[in-house]
C-alpha cells in the first residue's frame, strides 16, 4: 500500500464529530499497523509565558486536557475535557467555526491524544523529519526553541495529535468520512477560515473528475 504520509485528510460532510467536523489533518507518519495525523485549523491562543512554558517542559509530558481546556476558552461553545489516555478521536461537542489568524506562530490543538509539542514549518535545519514536499517536522526542543525565537518563516505548534489503526482509517475513508488531498506547503500555511473551504473545493472538484473519468483541471486551477 502506497504510504499516506504528506497527504492532508480533508473531511466530508459526513464527519460530524465536533472535533473532525470541517477539519484538514496533515498525516505525518503510517505504517501497515497505525497512522498519525495533526489537525491544522484548530488554533489556539496561549499567552506568551504559557507557550515558553508548553516549550520548557519535557517533551512528550504535555497532556491534552490541559491543551484542549486552553482551546476551550477561545469558542462560543466549550468543548468537553478529554482524557490523556484516550483512545482515537473521541466526540466532544461543538467547537464553533475555525478562526482567522496570521500562520506565522500559530498554536494549534492537533488533537485529542498526548504526545510531544511539534511544528510544522518549511526549513529542513530546523526539523527531524520531512513529510510532503517542503513540509518539515520538528520536536527537538532546540528546533522549537529557535523557530518560536528567530521566526524564520510561517510555522505552526501543534499539540496532541490523531490516531487510527492502519484499517480502521481505510474504512472511514471509504465511508466517505474522508477526502484524501496531496499536501502543499501553500495549503498546509494557509490561514485556518479558509483552509478547509478552498480544500473540500478541490477535493470534490477531484472526484468529480476521477467519476466522470476527465483531467482534473478544475481542481489544479483552484490550488495555483
Amino acid at each position: 500500500m502506497e504510504s499516506l504520509t504528506g497527504n492532508l485528510l480533508v473531511a466530508s460532510s459526513l464527519a460530524t464529530d465536533p472535533i473532525l467536523s470541517r477539519g484538514v489533518c496533515l498525516l505525518v507518519h503510517d505504517d501497515q499497523e497505525s497512522v498519525i495525523g495533526v489537525m491544522l485549523n484548530r488554533p489556539m491562543h496561549p499567552n506568551p509565558q504559557a507557550l515558553m512554558a508548553m516549550l520548557g517542559e519535557p517533551m512528550g509530558s504535555q497532556s491534552p486536557e490541559n491543551e484542549t481546556a486552553e482551546f476551550e476558552a477561545h469558542n462560543d461553545e466549550s468543548m468537553s475535557r478529554l482524557p490523556a489516555n484516550a483512545k482515537g478521536h473521541s466526540p466532544s461537542p461543538s467547537q464553533g467555526p475555525p478562526t482567522p489568524y496570521s500562520p506565522v506562530g500559530m498554536v494549534h490543538f492537533g488533537g485529542p491524544l498526548s504526545g510531544p509539542v511539534v511544528a510544522i514549518h518549511q526549513l529542513s535545519e530546523y526539523a527531524e523529519a520531512e513529510t510532503g514536499h517542503g513540509i518539515y517536522v520538528a520536536a527537538q526542543k532546540q528546533h522549537l526553541e529557535g523557530l518560536v525565537n528567530k521566526q524564520p518563516g510561517p510555522y505552526r505548534l501543534i499539540i496532541g495529535h490523531l490516531g487510527w489503526e492502519t484499517e480502521r482509517l481505510n474504512a472511514e475513508v471509504e465511508a466517505g468520512l474522508w477526502h484524501i488531498v496531496p499536501a502543499t506547503a501553500d495549503v498546509v500555511f494557509e490561514n485556518a477560515d479558509e483552509m478547509w473551504p478552498r480544500l473540500i473545493r478541490r477535493a470534490t472538484s477531484r472526484s468529480v473528475a476521477r467519476w466522470l473519468g476527465i483531467p482534473d483541471m478544475a481542481g489544479k486551477a483552484e490550488l495555483n
